[in-house]
């Protein structure tokens, strides 16, 4: 990594004059600002990119004491739900877009942004274009992007070369891989549906194929119901690759960590998820050099965008409607975002949110990573980020169900309408 120190100090004499110009706490007042966060995993990217983040701020703003209030992400999320109805209310905390955050916005807890991309405490301009699009409701900006991330089918070249099997680029060519992997002993996609929400990337992208990003997004917003034809092929397509053994029959019995574990082992051909974990298993794993990065199969005839990817920006930060010091509460969650952007993107644990404008030499799996997302067909974020939590539990635990044999692509469906 070239320029590393050089970045560094840019970056904290940016942030000094950009900040300090724009900010209204006086530079002498002393305040104190909760942060509740997820990123607890000290090895993994993010939390170091969060981390590094996090003291850039404190040593930029040294008259402001951040308290951090921490769980990792499904604790946090029932934590934070806890706290928020109790009118615990911490100064900037972690959400993400769609329904998880649409409640607290029709409840006057979360800050409207508008005012302050109107006087340029957030500069819009630097950021990715459309990122903050899961963030807006009713037409105004409440959260700032955290991670952007694109669904990756991520495939052991080895094993595919040990085997005669081509990388598949349809879904005839994933049955047809599949086929020989299963005759040879290994499971052709490594899946830990125990945790639920491995399992909702496949069914994502598979909708995408038969249904879209505009139709898609659009059902998920609330538009029609889940009898939609899109919505029946997709969750046909799951079972058949269900019943088919695709994924191993005790996949609900794995954690998403145990079949990583699987897929680094060589007993997985495949494995389909964000790409956080692709830096890891590039560099750090016994993948390193074997790994091949593409999007999930087209599948012939189906009327979606064959080239979309299960993505976008989801994680943000948002900031309190109540909070004492609210100007300085929007200022760290700026710093925070675009800041995390930068260090979280060098850890190769994200893409970045914000213009990239550092020094850093990438990595083939960086430059693989923007290659995928610089030439997608568009984005949709995975379903129970965008539906309301009713409808996204039933969906998770429907899927869940699909997975092990216990309901059919009927049962679901069945499921989802009686949501609406």
């Amino acid at each position: 990594m070239k320029g590393t120190f050089k970045k560094a100090a840019a970056l904290a004499l940016a942030a000094i004059g950009m900040l300090g110009a724009m900010s209204t706490v006086s530079a002498e007042e002393e305040i104190t600002l909760n942060l509740a966060h997820i990123y607890v995993n000290e090895s993994d990217g993010q939390a170091i990119g969060f981390k590094r983040a996090l003291d850039a701020y404190k040593e930029a703003h040294p008259n402001v004491t951040v308290v951090e209030d921490t769980a990792d992400n499904d604790a946090y999320k029932t934590k934070l739900k806890t706290q928020l109805a109790a009118g615990s209310v911490p100064d900037v905390f972690c959400a993400w877009g769609g329904g998880f955050t649409a409640p607290f916005v029709d409840a006057g807890i979360v800050a409207n942004l508008d005012a302050y991309v109107e006087n340029g405490t957030i500069n819009m301009d630097a950021m990715m274009p459309g990122i903050c699009n899961n963030f807006y409701y009713n037409d105004s900006l409440y959260g700032l992007p955290l991670d952007s991330f694109i669904g990756v089918l991520m495939c052991n070249q080895e094993l595919f070369d040990t085997y005669g099997v081509t990388v598949p680029t349809t879904m005839e060519e994933m049955y047809a891989a599949a086929e020989v992997f299963i005759e040879n002993g290994i499971t052709p996609i490594a899946m830990g549906e125990k945790d639920k929400w491995p399992g909702l990337f496949p069914f994502g992208v598979i909708a995408l194929r038969y249904g879209g990003v505009e139709t898609t997004t659009a059902l998920l917003n609330g538009e029609g119901n889940f009898d939609q034809e899109f919505v029946v092929q997709s969750a046909q397509e799951l079972q058949k690759m269900v019943e088919l053994g695709i994924f191993a029959d005790d996949s609900v019995a794995l954690t998403n960590d145990e079949a990583i574990e699987e897929f680094k082992q060589g007993r997985a051909a495949m494995w389909y998820s964000g790409n956080w974990q692709v830096g890891d298993l590039s560099t750090n794993s016994p993948l390193a050099g074997k790994l091949t990065l593409v999007n999930w199969p087209a599948i012939d005839g189906a009327a979606g965008d064959q080239n979309a990817f299960v993505g976008g920006a989801s994680a943000c930060l948002v900031v309190s409607e109540s909070s004492e010091h609210k100007d300085a509460a929007v200022e760290l969650a700026a710093f925070m975002s675009q800041y995390f952007s930068d260090y979280a993107y060098e850890e190769g644990a994200i893409l970045p949110t914000w213009k990239y404008e550092g020094e850093m030499e990438l990595q083939p799996f960086q430059e693989r990573l923007l290659e995928l997302m610089n030439s997608a067909d568009g984005f949709c974020l995975a379903w129970d980020t965008l539906l309301d939590p009713e409808p996204a539990d039933v969906h998770s635990t429907s899927l869940q169900g699909i997975y092990a044999k216990q309901m059919t692509a009927d049962d679901y469906i069945s499921a989802m309408v009686a949501t609406r």
